[in-house]
């Protein structure tokens, strides 16, 4: 029996809540990009998949228009080799480079890399520059994993976006493992929720991530389903 998945479109939600045409990750960490991948059933890659930064590194790469992110000379070996550090942006990447050992990444492995890696970045930034002029409603979603950041630092990248891209629709989803303090200083447009941790699974707790989307019109995966004619 053959079966086939489908992306089901945001589903109905109290009235007028607003519906949301895609969810894009800026990071943490890879925790974001593996939930949102989960709950909506879309794989399209985006700019911050899988990367590690802070909300500052996504507040000035998106100020930036990206030019400062990956820079020729700017890339090192971070972290005894285990990933690559763009001082430009001070964006960590696990996953891009490929270390000649199989352990640690050197400058020589980073150095022949880098033209294959700048041209899958520059793509993803260029769909993002799509996606913000498109008429689509995006819900940005940002872990603030070790809740480093406050609500001044959330709107400003809120005003980034605002001011990067004029008459971009989005909301900006601000996830943190205890609540903000200064919640009541958020405009609209900046949604605080809390997701737990999982000590010992980079993944996150699907459980906190399914109640912190629970009530948000976001595109969701249909069930599979046989297709006619198939046995």
């Amino acid at each position: 029996m053959t079966v086939h998945t489908h992306r089901a479109p945001a589903p109905a939600g109290p009235a007028g809540q607003p519906s949301f045409d895609a969810c894009v990750g800026l990071g943490y960490h890879c925790e974001t990009t593996y939930q949102l991948r989960r709950i909506t059933g879309v794989e399209r890659a985006h700019f911050f998949d899988w990367l590690d930064l802070d909300l500052d590194a996504v507040t000035e790469a998106v100020d930036g228009g990206f030019r400062d992110v990956l820079r020729t000379g700017a890339v090192e070996p971070f972290s005894d080799g285990l990933c690559a550090l763009d001082r430009g942006s001070d964006i960590r990447f696990f996953h891009e480079f490929t270390p000649s050992d199989g352990e640690h990444l050197t400058q020589s492995d980073i150095d022949a890399q880098l033209p294959r890696v700048q041209a899958k970045f520059a793509a993803l930034a260029r769909r993002w520059h799509q996606l913000a002029a498109s008429p689509a409603h995006v819900l940005h979603v940002h872990l603030d994993a070790f809740d480093e950041a406050t609500a001044d630092d959330v709107r400003r990248l809120r005003a980034v976006l605002a001011a990067a891209h004029p008459g971009h629709r989005s909301t900006l989803l601000w996830l943190r493992r205890t609540a903000p303090a200064d919640a009541e200083a958020l405009p609209p447009g900046i949604l605080p929720r809390t997701v737990a941790g999982a000590p010992g699974r980079w993944e996150g707790d699907d459980h906190a991530w399914d109640a912190a989307f629970a009530d948000l019109r976001v595109p969701r995966p249909r069930p599979a389903l046989p297709e006619a004619g198939d046995a």
